[in-house]
């Protein structure tokens, strides 16, 4: 969704919205921010709805429940945006399809008009004859002056809306896949990307997803605030993210979970990926922002599993997903791998 509140709006919004975070155990982070923000400036009434009967309650709101309430009323809402804007896009291209028709059934009709003015001509050229064609020839001339007038009028308006309505598809589809924090893929966006693998001809046959959880994130944000454990998802996203550029899709698929998608990659290669990815990440260092205090690391643990022939996309998310409590069972920081279904 596009903002369009002043920098002065905003503002008071800020500090509406700031006493009301401060009472919730959800950290301070976008999506907490989000679903607050929208409610106070009371542009999203269902969140309102929603949060109104939650404030009635005095039970704070936890980081998985604002997750839950920014992919119901947020992240929904600007898909049914999306769809608004493509069936519009539709609808304006169908529109000047008929135009663009009717502009040639007028043509059509102007060629007719000459090809019986000249038989008219042929047959017998009195002045009589020769001023009623042309008398229908100047009528049809400026009745065909003005429906091109129309025309171009019409395309030149069509083309503005196209570019604008091609502007917010393309903010819309951003908005709807990409999760704020990260930079990535969010769930939405792996899942679309996954769904499209599995519909082309090879299906997911001979691709890996990676699955990733920081270990003790938990920990993470209680001992050192929920400022520095966003920091700590944004670097891992990061890392994510460089560890497959043009080849796969990174993504933030829940609080602190991440995931990969590898198009024709072989179980040990995705292993060797991961076994990158898991040294990358245990190589950093978290550091205090006010005095750049080193303070520990952080690990993750990673679940790899290969498609094998006929499997769907939950199969293998499901092994994927048991090779990941795999590598926690066995001690955390470190990469397991599940082996295709038999």
């Amino acid at each position: 969704m596009r903002y369009i509140e002043s920098k002065e709006q905003s503002a008071e919004l800020l500090r509406l919205t700031l006493p009301l975070m401060v009472r919730q155990t959800a950290a301070y982070h976008p999506i907490s921010y989000t679903i607050w923000y929208e409610h106070v400036a009371g542009i999203n009434p269902p969140l309102s709805s929603a949060l109104a009967a939650r404030l009635e309650t005095n039970e704070p709101l936890s980081d998985d429940e604002a997750y839950r309430l920014y992919a119901r009323h947020v992240s929904e809402r600007d898909a049914a945006v999306l769809d608004h804007l493509q069936q519009r896009l539709q609808d304006l291209l169908d529109d000047t399809a008929r135009t663009i028709n009717s502009a040639g059934e007028d043509s059509g009709h102007f060629t007719r008009t000459l090809r019986e003015s000249r038989s008219d001509l042929e047959q017998e050229a009195t002045t009589a004859k020769i001023q009623q064609v042309i008398s229908r020839l100047l009528s049809e001339a400026l009745r065909m002056e003005t429906m091109t007038q129309i025309l171009a009028e019409k395309l030149d308006g069509s083309t503005r809306e196209v570019r604008a309505l091609t502007e917010q598809l393309q903010r819309a589809q951003t908005e709807a896949v990409i999760d704020p924090l990260c930079g990535i893929h969010n769930r939405r966006g792996f899942l679309r990307e996954a769904k499209a693998l599995l519909e082309s001809s090879a299906g997911l046959e001979g691709s890996a997803i990676v699955l990733a959880d920081v270990d003790h994130f938990k920990q993470v944000n209680d001992t050192y605030g929920h400022l520095l454990g966003d920091k700590v998802l944004r670097s891992v996203g990061g890392i994510f993210r460089e560890s497959v550029k043009e080849v796969g899709v990174a993504a933030r698929v829940g609080g602190e979970e991440f995931a990969l998608l590898l198009p024709s990659t072989t179980l040990q290669a995705a292993r060797s990926l991961a076994e990158q990815i898991r040294a990358a990440v245990a190589r950093g260092r978290i550091q205090r922002e006010k005095n750049k205090e080193d303070i520990g690391s952080i690990t993750v643990s990673l679940g790899v599993a290969v498609g094998a022939a006929g499997e769907t996309l939950d199969m293998l998310m499901f092994r994927a997903d048991r090779a990941l409590y795999s590598a926690k069972r066995a001690g955390r920081n470190q990469v397991c791998v599940e082996a295709p279904s038999a």
